[in-house]
């Protein structure tokens, strides 16, 4: 790998800044600089993103064929690193700074620094081994670590294992406090584990924009949800009266919310489709309004929600 950058060479390369010239767009992932632009278009680009600058040429083969990789790559990063193409026989004396002595050469830079090169044409494999790293050292992948950190957590809590999840939730807030994801993973965990002193401590502790989003909107209708269900009763009492009485629409509510607070939400919502279907308006439209309060609290993702919202359409618009 080359790294023959000095720290002179950049105080060197950011001299006038004042009269430097910035010919490109900084929101484009790919562009071109020159000599005069390279503090503006990289040096200092690279404080806010990793820049990838390849130094090619129009005789050089190699060049040609490392040149399109290395956009490809870049671009499927929607902008978390940038490209910054330098055609070296036009900036010679940049070229010589930098003791590039082969084309094609690439160099990263991040924080005003280099941090990383290669030099000859790459296959896309090596190429995007090389990106990867690049966006790894500049922490550039922790957004994708956190997002599966909280697959594995909801997977925790999916299968039941609430204090499992809770600490790995925890664990998460330590990394991004304000994400309604884990915040609302984590008061799930604390609804299942009862522990309804801190769950109320969390909820009054937010923002009323967050409470606005959509996973907060679910963690305060499972809350809703799961108080509404603490004396439901046992299922097996209702579903022998119901197998006497099964034209008793009040009977089947009871035994819907009676499986609510076992975590039957399919066999609940099944009972409740029944009840609209039979008779819609019964209590007010109460079974229907249950329906959507539970697909409140599960959420959109859940893969009880969209059939669920299928089945109630089909009813409805019959």
């Amino acid at each position: 790998m080359l790294l023959y950058f000095k720290n002179n060479l950049i105080g060197k390369l950011m001299i006038d800044n004042e009269n430097l010239i910035n010919n490109n767009d900084n929101s484009e992932v790919i562009s071109n600089t020159d000599t005069a632009s390279f503090a503006n278009d990289v040096i200092e680009a690279s404080k806010e993103v990793p820049i990838v600058v390849d130094f090619w040429a129009d005789w050089c083969g190699p060049c040609k064929q490392l040149g399109p990789i290395l956009e490809t790559v870049i671009k499927s990063y929607n902008g978390r690193i940038k490209l910054v193409k330098i055609d070296a026989d036009k900036n010679q004396e940049l070229t010589q700074q930098l003791r590039i002595q082969s084309l094609p050469t690439v160099f990263a830079f991040f924080n005003g620094q280099p941090i990383d090169g290669f030099s000859g044409a790459l296959p896309e494999n090596e190429v995007r081994n090389f990106i990867k790293k690049i966006i790894s050292a500049s922490g550039g992948d922790k957004e994708e670590k956190i997002k599966e950190m909280i697959q594995e957590a909801e997977l925790l809590f999916k299968n039941n294992q609430y204090e499992e999840a809770l600490n790995a939730f925890s664990l998460l807030l330590s990394e991004d406090a304000n994400n309604a994801h884990i915040i609302s993973g984590y008061g799930k965990c604390l609804i299942k584990l009862d522990k309804d002193e801190e769950l109320n401590e969390l909820i009054n502790s937010l923002e009323e924009n967050i409470l606005s989003e959509p996973p907060l909107i679910s963690l305060i209708a499972m809350k809703e949800l799961n108080e509404n269900n603490k004396k439901a009763g046992n299922p097996e009492e209702f579903e022998t009266k119901l197998n006497k009485n099964p034209k008793d629409p009040l009977l089947r509510y009871q035994l819907a919310e009676a499986l609510l607070a076992k975590d039957k939400q399919e066999e609940a919502i099944d009972h409740l489709l029944e009840i609209v279907k039979t008779d819609r308006k019964w209590e007010e439209d109460k079974a229907r309004k249950k329906i959507v309060e539970i697909l409140n609290a599960i959420g959109e993702d859940d893969p009880l929600t969209a059939p669920t919202r299928l089945k109630l359409s089909s009813i409805l618009f019959a």
